[in-house]
């Protein structure tokens, strides 16, 4: 394999804003976290018991087994992901690659809020799929991994370590098998001083060796094994931890993992593997012969119950979530005595370098809190004049190979985000005595008439967020001009005169400089702009810029966010250009081309911004409309797992194919099988057929049908510089009406012909293909386009002619 490529996203540095805390969503108010929080925090309270599990992607880990450690047991546990899941499918969004990364960072904390846990990370990107260790190795070189692994155990001082995986050929995945390899070669490094010393020079962690490693007995059901068990009811939450941990799961939202929450009895095992010097190998408990370790004097767990046992919530809020240089923040603290004694309290504020404070007058100020009484306090925060706009930090310094190049702040390597930019520490004295130290988020505090109270992170963006579309443009060789929209979004409070350029490479053409005047924040605007390549423009990459001039200032920055229901809001910075390649890629003659959406389908929107005439067919339009007027429908990848619309009218769908149309199927899952939804007979295997490597070599079956002749000729030079994989979920057997037309395997795997099938059905013409367009369209990889064209030029009228 020659280097795996992955589509290019336009992230730069920022800071980003989010703790653990804020997981559980945006619109939780003020409050002590109830009994159940209390009792969870007091199972934690006093004790230095921790368990870290180590696994390859969001959704490996063991959710059970962490709600049964945490809340069952009173053991602090963690998660270490070796991956954030950019390579995976979203079921949820468009979010793809690192956006995608983000958006399940979020959604693993989630998961944390529920079972108990805490979250890490090492540098290592999802490439997507892998067959092997070694092949996984090439992306992931071994030394760094283990040093990312270890770096955590130092850090988190675990007595036990769990490996999810076995690290075997047994595990499938690649990613599976050398996240095995990792936690026990982590396990056995992370007590060595003479392992990795500069961790301990540059970020202070010394050797800590853990005492016991384990693996899930997920992959061996014989060996002997530690049960525990998961049907033991949370007295505080009234369900099983089978239970709650079938909700921790159903938070990975984006990869279909939703669980029900059944009753019953429920087992988890783990298998004892190794044992740190002087330790008695016993399986009979996972800290049996494990010498006790002294709890954190700062325990934050004993925080939560004094305050808790007080009732005394403490808060920090401001009016704004999106903030730009210099704007002034009021915060103001609140600190509510609802017990029947009365605390002292004081509270000092937590910042940023280079942000500002004034109105000091509330530190300290708060003193003795009476029962029943509420204080309150202001102090004024001013954003940085150079704060960066907020993006993740793993984001900012982009790939090495699938490494994310981290910075050198060594408080956040391996954290899920950054800690937020503005907090306020609350040191709180009870009436027995007791001080404990707390901090709050300074979040942003607002009413939604429909949902009531809702809070959100502070997050800075630019002045004017400025979106350069299309992002990715595949423009075919003979079409002269396109038009480019950049379209700005005013986040100031104030007025702003912007003046908009488009850079265009040498010898293309572009209008002059644009001027527009936004007056108030939230308002839009857009500038139109018509683009010329010129005639001798040789095939390739070009790229088109947007700046965007304000007085002494150049602006090019957008603003990506992600927004859904169960995770707080989180934004990623974009640069405003696009990446042109100028190809030869003939356009199919059908002139009416309809479309379904599938799972994080960008598919329709390439395909119009090429000047393909695409219709989106949803909803009413799917199962009323009249179909006859497309030549051509194309079934979107997983459309129909995620359009229910699609399903009830497949049988309309079938009756307009059999009339004569075209009908493009592709990649669909089993629920596609199972539900008798394939247009003509065909299976696929489980674990499903595939192609991981981008670069592995196609051979055609049929060169001389019409689907890899016209209107473009497919040859060799089509499978080159495609990105992550060449396809997924093919064809195993079909039915003799099928005709497979491309053959493709990876290296040391058998054949596989079921990447591209063509039949007949009455007189129509049924197409499925399990290749990743949905992956190659968005990413103007030429080849992919050119068989794509004639795909859809498969409903051209071409009498006497069969595929």
């Amino acid at each position: 394999m020659s280097g795996r490529r992955f589509p290019a996203i336009a992230l730069l540095f920022g800071m980003v804003l989010s703790t653990v805390a804020s997981a559980a969503g945006q619109d939780a108010g003020a409050g002590t976290g109830g009994a159940i929080q209390r009792a969870q925090e007091a199972r934690l309270a006093g004790t230095w018991r921790r368990v870290l599990m180590i696994g390859a992607h969001p959704d490996d880990e063991d959710t059970e087994l962490l709600t049964i450690l945490t809340r069952g047991r009173g053991i602090e546990t963690a998660y270490l992901s070796l991956t954030r899941g950019e390579g995976g499918q979203n079921l949820i969004g468009s979010e793809l690659g690192r956006a995608l990364g983000v958006l399940r960072t979020e959604e693993l904390l989630a998961a944390r809020t529920l079972d108990g846990g805490r979250q890490f990370f090492t540098r290592a990107y999802d490439f997507g799929f892998s067959k092997s260790a070694e092949e996984t190795f090439r992306f992931w070189p071994h030394d760094s991994l283990i040093k990312d692994a270890v770096r955590i155990i130092r850090r988190f001082k675990p007595q036990v370590v769990i490996g999810v995986w076995s690290g075997t050929p047994r595990d499938g995945h690649g990613h599976h098998q050398v996240a095995g390899i990792v936690a026990r070669e982590a396990f056995d490094a992370a007590g060595d001083p003479a392992r990795y010393p500069e961790l301990q020079r540059e970020e202070g962690l010394v050797p800590w060796a853990p005492a016991k490693f384990y693996r899930s007995g997920r992959m061996d059901a014989t060996a002997p094994a530690e049960v525990l068990d998961g049907g033991v009811i949370d007295a505080a939450e009234g369900q099983s931890m089978h239970q709650v941990a079938a909700r921790s799961r159903s938070k990975h939202r984006s990869q279909d993992m939703g669980q029900l929450e059944d009753l019953g009895p429920s087992r988890v095992r783990v298998i004892l593997e190794a044992t740190a010097p002087g330790i008695v190998a016993k399986d009979d408990s996972l800290f049996a012969g494990i010498p006790a370790t002294a709890p954190l004097p700062d325990d934050p767990h004993r925080a939560v119950v004094a305050l808790a046992d007080a009732g005394v919530i403490l808060d920090a809020t401001t009016d704004d979530d999106e903030v730009v240089r210099g704007q002034d923040l009021t915060v103001t603290v609140s600190v509510w005595n609802g017990g029947s004694r009365p605390v002292r309290a004081d509270m000092s504020p937590l910042r940023q370098d280079g942000w500002t404070m004034r109105n000091e007058g509330c530190v300290g100020a708060l003193g003795v809190v009476a029962p029943g009484e509420l204080k309150r306090c202001t102090y004024h925060v001013t954003v940085w004049d150079n704060a960066p706009p907020s993006t993740p930090y793993f984001l900012r310094n982009g790939l090495e190979v699938a490494m994310y190049r981290w910075g050198k702040d060594a408080t956040v390597l391996g954290e899920p985000f950054e800690p937020p930019p503005v907090r306020a520490r609350f040191t709180i004295t009870t009436a027995s005595g007791e001080t404990v130290s707390t901090v709050r988020e300074v979040q942003a505090r607002s009413l939604d008439q429909g949902l009531g109270e809702v809070r959100r992170p502070i997050q800075v963006v630019p002045r004017i967020a400025v979106d350069l579309s299309p992002d990715k443009l595949l423009w075919p060789v003979g079409v002269r001009a396109r038009t480019f929209r950049v379209s700005l979004e005013h986040l100031a409070k104030d007025s702003s005169l912007a003046e908009v350029t488009l850079v265009v490479p040498p010898g293309w053409t572009a209008p002059k400089p644009q001027r527009v005047v936004l007056r108030r924040e939230g308002e839009r605007a857009a500038a139109d702009f018509v683009v010329g390549v010129p005639a001798h423009a040789p095939p390739g990459d070009y790229e088109i810029g947007a700046n965007v001039a304000v007085g002494p200032d150049t602006l090019s920055l957008g603003v990506y966010r992600i927004r859904y229901p169960h995770v707080p809001p989180r934004n990623i910075v974009t640069r405003a250009m696009s990446i042109v390649v100028l190809a030869p890629v003939a356009l199919p003659r059908a002139r009416k081309i309809g479309y379904v959406r599938g799972a994080a389908d960008r598919v329709p929107e390439a395909l119009l911004n090429t000047g393909v005439p695409v219709r989106l067919l949803t909803g009413d339009a799917l199962e009323r409309a009249p179909l006859d007027s497309f030549s051509v429908i194309v079934i979107g990848a997983r459309a129909y797992e995620v359009d229910a619309s699609l399903q009830r009218a497949h049988g309309r769908l079938m009756t307009w194919l059999e009339r004569g149309g075209t009908l493009v199927v592709q990649y669909q899952q089993y629920p596609f099988i199972r539900g008798g939804f394939a247009p003509l007979p065909f299976t696929i295997a489980s674990p499903h057929d595939r192609v991981t490597d981008e670069d592995a070599p196609v051979k055609l079956l049929a060169p001389s049908s019409p689907l890899l002749r016209t209107p473009n000729r497919i040859g060799p030079k089509d499978f080159d510089g495609w990105i992550q994989e060449r396809g997924l979920y093919f064809a195993r057997n079909w039915d003799r009406t099928w005709t497979p037309l491309l053959e493709m395997h990876d290296s040391g795997d058998v054949a596989r012909e079921g990447s591209l099938l063509v039949g007949r059905r009455g007189r129509g013409t049924v197409i499925y293909t399990g290749i990743a367009f949905f992956r190659e369209l968005p990413a103007a990889v030429p080849g992919a386009w050119r068989l794509f064209m004639n795909l859809l030029d498969a409903g051209a009228p071409r009498p006497g002619r069969r595929p």
